[in-house]
Formats: structure tokens, C-alpha cells, sequence
């Protein structure tokens, strides 16, 4: 079996988002699952296949910065509900820190970073696998 992440990012007033989502073991930089999910307009995701274990989870979305929930279970059969808190945008950039590289964003969120700016890999949305996950789409499945 497997674990599932029921998500919620507040989306301050944003419309519904794609995010990234990655599973990191704890308090290092090793990722070692990838998923995407769109969020409702709530704010809220799933994430279903997630391996048992505990995990730093990271989700960013186009734009925003990324958000770290640290030390998170997920144990089999059971789902594990996290609140990630405010998605700040303005990373036009992609590079999770927002400053003068994203052209006059000049928000209340300048100079801020996201949580996993420090984590390598990167946040593109991974590519659906061949066969895809149960039920023919990759949103919502951990995919690499």
C-alpha cells in the first residue's frame, strides 16, 4: 500500500495553482519524491502513492515562493493532512528568492525567499511516466 498528503496552500486571494510538491528526507537537501497537483480554489490537493515514511515536504507553485513542512509521517494506508500556510508570489524567476532579478515585482513579499531555497533539483512539473499512475493522469501521484 501507500500513504496520501490531503494539502492546503492559501492562495491569498490567487485562483486555483499548479504546485510541485517534494518529498525530502529529513533535514537534508536529498530529494527523493516528486509529485504535481492542482490545487481547488480553496487551496486544497491531493497526493496519492507516497512510500511510508517521514518526510520534509516542499510545494511551490509558478511564481511563488516554496513552502517547507518539516518532519512530516506518512504511514500506510493512513492520509497525513498539512497546512503549508500563505503561497507568497512574485518569483517571477523561478529561483525561490524574490529581488531584483524579477523585474519590478516590488511587492510587500521583496526580499523574502521560499523555505527550500537551498534543496537541489528544481521545481519544473515532473513528466508523467509511461505507463501513468492509476486512473491515466499524473496529477495527484508521486511520479518520480
Amino acid at each position: 500500500m501507500a500513504a496520501t498528503l490531503a494539502g492546503n496552500v492559501n492562495l491569498l486571494g490567487a485562483g486555483a495553482v499548479n504546485l510541485v510538491v517534494r518529498f525530502f528526507t529529513p533535514n537534508t537537501y536529498t530529494e527523493v519524491m516528486k509529485a504535481c497537483s492542482p490545487t481547488d480554489a480553496s487551496g486544497n490537493f491531493t497526493i496519492y502513492g507516497i512510500t511510508p515514511g517521514t518526510y520534509d515536504v516542499g510545494v511551490k507553485a509558478d511564481n511563488s515562493l516554496s513552502i517547507l513542512a518539516e518532519d512530516e509521517v506518512f504511514t500506510d494506508g493512513n492520509t497525513t493532512d498539512i497546512n503549508f500556510g500563505d503561497l507568497l508570489r512574485g518569483d517571477l524567476d523561478g529561483n525561490d528568492l524574490i529581488d531584483l532579478l524579477d523585474k519590478g515585482v516590488l511587492t510587500d513579499n521583496y526580499g523574502k525567499w521560499g523555505d527550500c531555497v537551498s534543496h537541489g533539483g528544481d521545481w519544473l512539473l515532473p513528466e508523467c511516466p509511461s505507463p501513468p499512475p492509476p486512473g491515466g493522469a499524473c496529477y495527484g501521484y508521486v511520479i518520480s
